[in-house]
């Protein structure tokens, strides 16, 4: 697969993230090696292939409230092939990285694990548009979002990090509001914090030259799921520093139509009040630069906005296969009892 990128930046020439066009070399539509499978009854895999070949490793089932006031997950923790190699994370791509300017950073690494998933066997990359979005830390705490590429356009906020790294693969996502959507959900249980590459990335968070967690959106849970970096998440945890994160999501661009008539009424109300500012009416002052120029591109940006849309593969599994699985997993936990949560949607 062909992978081409640009850089994306807001109109105040802050970099953004990448915009990415993938491209099979054949102009097909194949299946990426980690991917979404929707079946029967809303009944959702995100499975990855095997290195070796045969039936793919599910790495979580996933179903929808028959309400659709939110979602079951069940975790699965088999260990599987890393999308991102660990070579293109190497003490010396690391050291590079770190003595960039902080404006620069980001926008480097987004690069590096671009052309690692491109090039990796375990990409969830296929055909089609896609962004990888820049969200940092808001002022050294732990609230994180990219901020707006325009103004009318979302400001993709990530939610519960601190609690991103469960060891329940049991889990619930309340779309009501009780629970946090936008949130982190981890792909494994957590590695110890003795483990040698936790923390060797607590040493790196220390000196401030910790890598990105990679995450994808995953618009059907209205959640987001580690990619790569559990441990470096986890290290950023223990020595309390706040980490950046890349957001890979397919997307599309919803066209957007001005309505004349009401542009042609905000221009005469704009021309009014200069006029009236002009002649030193009482009450009224000039409209600051900033608030008119807002006002102007609400009123006259035509320009589509980018949407997140999560793609998934049709199973032709039965319903009770999934269920099965399901079954079979948390009987292995000791919660058989919540079966009939997943099989009943409710």
């Amino acid at each position: 697969m062909s992978v081409y990128w640009k850089d994306i930046e807001t109109d105040a020439g802050r970099w953004f993230g990448l915009a990415l066009e993938c491209r099979e070399d054949d102009g097909g539509h194949r299946k990426p090696a980690l991917r979404l499978e929707s079946g029967h009854n809303a009944r959702i895999r995100l499975v990855q292939d095997r290195a070796g070949g045969g039936e793919p490793v599910t790495r979580l089932w996933a179903t929808p409230l028959g309400n659709y006031y939110g979602v079951l997950l069940l975790r699965s923790d088999a260990p599987v092939e890393p999308p991102v190699p660990a070579s293109a994370l190497d003490s010396a791509v690391v050291e590079r990285h770190a003595a960039l300017p902080e404006p620069q950073r980001l926008a480097s690494w987004s690069r590096v694990f671009t052309q690692a998933l491109s090039d990796g066997p375990a990409s969830f990359l296929h055909a089609g548009m896609w962004m990888f979005i820049g969200v940092r830390p808001r002022a050294d705490t732990w609230k994180f979002e990219a901020g707006k590429l325009r103004l009318n356009h979302w400001n993709w906020p990530v939610n519960g990090v601190r609690d991103a790294l469960r060891d329940d693969p049991v889990l619930f996502i309340d779309w009501g509001g009780q629970y946090p959507i936008d949130q982190v959900l981890n792909l494994r249980a957590p590695s110890s914090s003795d483990d040698g590459r936790v923390k060797w990335w607590r040493k790196k968070a220390r000196e401030g030259a910790l890598p990105p967690i990679v995450l994808w959106r995953l618009d059907c849970l209205q959640a987001y799921v580690i990619v790569d970096g559990h441990d470096r998440l986890q290290a950023a945890l223990l020595e309390d520093r706040p980490p950046d994160f890349l957001v890979a999501c397919s997307a599309y661009e919803h066209p957007v139509e001005r309505d004349p008539v009401s542009q042609q009424a905000m221009m005469a109300s704009l021309q009014r009040h200069a006029s009236e500012v002009a002649a030193n009416m009482p009450g009224r002052k000039a409209i600051a630069t900033d608030s008119l120029n807002s006002t102007l591109i609400s009123a006259f940006d035509d320009r589509p906005i980018v949407m997140p849309r999560t793609y998934a593969w049709a199973s032709r599994r039965p319903e009770s296969e999934w269920l099965a699985e399901v079954e079979a997993r948390l009987a292995a936990l000791g919660r058989s009892e919540l079966f009939w949560e997943f099989e009943a949607r409710r």
